[in-house]
């Protein structure tokens, strides 16, 4: 009976000597597609009602003189109208909405210091990314899978023993970020209820995206 525990708990222990590890890579990148979306709305001003003809016209300059090709717009809507329910159609404001697609933080910048003039009602970023994310993250995995096994190679050398073949390798999905909540709207600027500008601080401060890549390792012990 001795001997055939002494077997089993051999058996038991079989194929057990590994270690577990996890390693981490991270990079920050600029973008290199931000888009906005931009809303206009009529409005009065010295009671007199400031057209949405008007407020399209000057945009249009406007993004004309800050080097972006109309082809980087899309229209999302156009000539809704708001208001209070029962108002004359004349009484509605009507408003209409832009997506706009820029390539860095500095056509970025350029394009709302044109825009400051025109009365837009709100600017905001929806979305971050660059056009080589997916290999940038995919690079990161490897180096998080490289770094995983020189953490494991260290700690089985400290004890005497050599590293042997892979037994397992998981990854784990991390969303990039900005320093903002890439699943939001965030907001850049938006005419408050007195009709003046309420500016977040400096609308560019997300310019790095932050990619992360985090893999857990098993590896045999010799």
């Amino acid at each position: 009976m001795l001997t055939m525990l002494g077997a089993r708990a051999q058996e038991g222990f079989k194929g057990e000597h590994f270690i577990e590890v996890t390693g981490t890579a991270k990079q920050e990148i600029e973008p290199n597609e931000i888009y906005l979306t931009v809303r206009l709305q009529e409005f009065e001003e010295n009671k007199v009602k400031v057209t949405l003809e008007k407020l399209d016209k000057d945009f249009l300059e406007a993004v004309k003189s800050a080097g972006i090709d109309k082809s980087k717009l899309e229209l999302a809507n156009a000539g809704s109208q708001i208001g209070k329910i029962g108002k004359k159609d004349k009484d509605a404001f009507r408003e209409k909405t832009y997506q706009v697609k820029l390539v860095s933080g500095a056509e970025l910048e350029k394009f709302l210091s044109k825009i400051e003039p025109v009365k837009v009602t709100q600017v905001m970023i929806t979305k971050l990314s660059h056009t080589d994310i997916q290999k940038i993250t995919m690079d990161l995995k490897i180096k998080a899978l490289q770094a995983a096994r020189s953490k494991a190679e260290a700690l089985v050398k400290s004890i005497g023993s050599e590293l042997g073949k892979p037994l397992m390798i998981r990854e784990y999905d991390h969303q990039p970020y900005a320093g903002i909540n890439m699943t939001e709207n965030v907001m850049v600027r938006q005419k408050n209820e007195y009709g003046d500008d309420d500016i977040d601080e400096d609308p560019t401060a997300f310019r790095k995206i932050t990619l992360q890549a985090q893999v857990s390792a098993q590896f045999e012990i010799k």
